[in-house]
């Protein structure tokens, strides 16, 4: 009689434990179906300075400090850069529900170039002197005689154009760079330079062709030739 309850404890027991298993399953299906699980992961870029352009594989998403959202799960190459400065890259690999963040100080490149500021001076001269000079166009004087020069003052550092004309010689132009706190010197020696033609031009060609004469010049010609005819005649 004492083996038999105990066997039917046992069964009873075990049923209990077997419904409350089969209840708690739907239960347990339920919940997860309504949990939501994370799409992606999320990735922040912060740098320093701020504004440079943070690329994911490739594409573009936006500016630091800038936080992506829902990044599917993968491996990716985060690229921040900023004009003037080394371009700072990584990898990471993001899983569901992932955070990763990414702190960058920007360098400056070794080669950007540089703006140059300040002022410099131009000392213009010319050989003979009395030439008028231009500054990127701008009349700004003309060179005295002797051996004096036209100094310009307070030009602005950088490249600039001077131009340098006396009547009866070739133009001289010269492109200088202008450096805070120094002079730049500028020589246009004319007397080295082949003088203009002005006049009447010869009426020959290199080669020692006559030249074709204008419809006056060719009228007074030929009478010429007539009164020399003529005068050989009498």
């Amino acid at each position: 009689m004492k083996e038999c309850s105990w066997k039917n404890r046992y069964s009873i027991l075990a049923g209990i434990i077997t419904c409350l298993m089969v209840a708690g399953i739907p239960a347990a299906i339920a919940a997860d179906e309504t949990t939501p699980q994370p799409a992606g992961g999320t990735i922040t870029v912060f740098s320093y300075p701020h504004g440079a352009a943070v690329y994911l594989n490739g594409v573009y998403r936006g500016d630091t400090p800038a936080t992506l959202l829902n990044v599917p799960p993968g491996d990716y190459f985060v690229n921040v850069s900023m004009a003037g400065y080394n371009n700072e890259s990584f990898l990471t690999t993001i899983y569901p529900g992932s955070t990763r963040d990414f702190g960058v100080n920007l360098e400056k490149a070794s080669g950007a170039p540089i703006t140059p500021t300040g002022d410099g001076s131009i000392a213009v001269d010319s050989n003979p002197g009395g030439a008028a000079v231009t500054l990127d166009g701008n009349p700004v004087g003309t060179t005295p005689t002797g051996r004096a020069a036209l100094i310009l003052n307070a030009v602005p550092a950088g490249s600039h154009t001077v131009t340098v004309e006396l009547a009866g010689y070739p133009q001289y132009t010269s492109t200088i760079t202008v450096i805070r706190n120094q002079v730049v010197q500028v020589n246009a020696d004319f007397e080295q330079r082949s003088p203009t033609i002005t006049g009447t031009p010869i009426a020959t060609t290199d080669r020692g062709e006559p030249v074709p004469l204008s419809p006056l010049t060719a009228v007074a010609a030929a009478g010429l030739i007539c009164f020399a005819a003529a005068f050989r005649r009498s």
